[in-house]
């Protein structure tokens, strides 16, 4: 009998899964319920399918397409054929009901999935913008990007990814505003896919990017609603991932990382001024402890006479040289930072600061280090915290060693050397096509100006680098 057929691939996992299963007997025929408890809406089972089928009558004769057009009351259903995917809609959450001797069931979404309220954001916090930020749950997520956009092109492809996982990934654009050709790109790889499991964005983030060892990001990472929503309007792609609280976004250019959304709700002149902070910083951070090396160890003649017997006599005992001296004061800043990360919010502020404050100033008085170099790492340190992404920051922590290192070896010159060898490697980089250091390489003065001024009222047209569909925004 078919209803064997459907019952049998059940009965198989029904252990293992732990796979609840009702049976009601109507009119001499036999219905089946069947769904996991942990992972089903409980409540919408009993009240929207098993009661209004027993409310039915059983007198009555009842079929597959009867209790899905006229009974229960689930909003969410469809009709299947294929016994192999039972067991995979089941798991996904949603009830089957299966009827004896019907060649086909009725597969009900009645999924609930634990989650966190809409809280306020942690990654990117704001003053003038809303609060709202994604959860791990994805119908929350679309939610409020559509809540936003009231656009019939909004259109949102959804993919399965993860042999195992089954995971829900969500590309989202705006169709008459995107072009096909980086929608297509980003589809494509998300479709060729293989491994057994996705849990996060950043699993996804790593498989499509052009080149996994790369060293500057290519997507950038999104944690508010509404910077999604004026991402998708600028004609980029968001890919939301079932489970994960962070979007991604593509494609994304270097001078984007140290944009913030507050530049757009204050004046032309305090945006121009912060993204000259968050430049300078993002320099400082990469450059300052290079600086102080060729200084000290090569090139002291070029301080005043003064200055010099002041650092001589500050590094009289200190027992290292310059490049050392940096090296390990950069690597002891590194570590505080990332224990303060990792500890419980409670302490963790209070790590950072006994790191800062107590350790300094014993190693200043130890003669291990001078105090210059000690307000050079401070500094340093507090200028990556700037950049409106901090996952730029983190490829500038990297470089800094590299600087260091360098520098440490042929002095300016090897300072220029390390300069100009990152300033290539941005050359050459690309995200999804889009060169990464647009709009200064290939300058377009009109995108410069407006990233520059962050002012929507003079920025007429969407930037020239997305080469967007419909490239006019008022």
């Amino acid at each position: 009998m078919v209803k064997n057929n459907f019952l049998r691939k059940i009965q198989e996992n029904r252990k293992s899964l732990d796979i609840s299963l009702r049976r009601l007997k109507i009119y001499n025929n036999e219905i089946y319920i069947t769904y996991i408890p942990q992972i089903t809406d409980k409540n919408r089972v009993s009240n929207d399918i098993i009661r209004p089928i027993l409310q039915y009558g059983k007198d009555k004769l009842l079929t597959i397409d009867m209790i899905m057009e006229s009974v229960i009351y689930i909003d969410d259903v469809n009709k299947d054929y294929n016994e192999d995917k039972i067991i995979d809609y089941i798991l996904q959450g949603k009830s089957i009901i299966i009827m004896t001797y019907e060649d086909k069931y009725i597969v009900c979404d009645t999924t609930k999935v634990e989650k966190r309220q809409i809280q306020a954001p942690t990654l990117e916090d704001t003053i003038r913008n809303p609060r709202d930020c994604f959860t791990e749950n994805m119908d929350s997520n679309l939610s409020l990007i559509r809540y936003r956009i009231k656009d019939e092109n909004l259109k949102i492809d959804d993919f399965t990814v993860g042999k195992r996982t089954k995971t829900k990934v969500a590309v989202v654009y705006i169709k008459d505003v995107a072009n096909d050709k980086y929608v297509n790109d980003i589809k494509n790889r998300i479709k060729k896919i293989k491994t057994d499991g996705i849990l996060d964005s950043g699993n996804i983030q790593r498989f499509i990017v052009n080149n996994s060892m790369t060293l500057f990001p290519e997507i950038g990472i999104i944690e508010r609603s509404d910077k999604a929503c004026t991402t998708l309007l600028d004609g980029k792609v968001c890919i939301i991932v079932e489970g994960s609280n962070i979007v991604l976004s593509a494609p994304k250019v270097f001078s984007e990382f140290l944009d913030s959304s507050d530049d757009y709700n204050d004046s032309v002149y305090w945006a121009i001024f912060s993204k000259f902070i968050r430049i300078s910083s993002l320099l400082m951070s990469l450059e300052l402890s290079a600086l102080y090396v060729a200084t000290i160890a090569f090139h002291p003649d070029a301080l005043p006479g003064e200055f010099i017997m002041a650092l001589a006599s500050s590094r009289e005992t200190v027992p290292f040289n310059a490049l050392t001296e940096a090296f390990l004061m950069e690597l002891v800043a590194e570590v505080l930072r990332e224990a303060s990360m990792r500890l419980p919010k409670q302490i963790g502020t209070a790590i950072g600061i006994v790191g800062t404050i107590v350790i300094g100033q014993a190693a200043v008085s130890a003669g291990l280090v001078s105090p210059l170099m000690v307000i050079i790492v401070s500094l340093s340190t507090m200028c990556s915290f700037v950049a409106g992404d901090y996952t730029i920051m983190n490829s500038i922590r990297i470089l800094k060693f590299f600087m260091i290192f360098i520098t440490g070896m042929l002095g300016l010159f090897g300072f220029v050397i390390g300069i100009t060898f990152i300033a290539i490697n941005l050359i050459s980089t690309s995200s999804f096509g889009v060169p990464y250091l647009a709009p200064i390489a290939p300058l377009n003065f009109k995108d410069f100006r407006n990233y520059f001024l962050s002012d929507r009222t003079l920025a007429k047209k969407r930037p020239k680098f997305l080469k967007t569909k419909d490239n006019t925004r008022q």
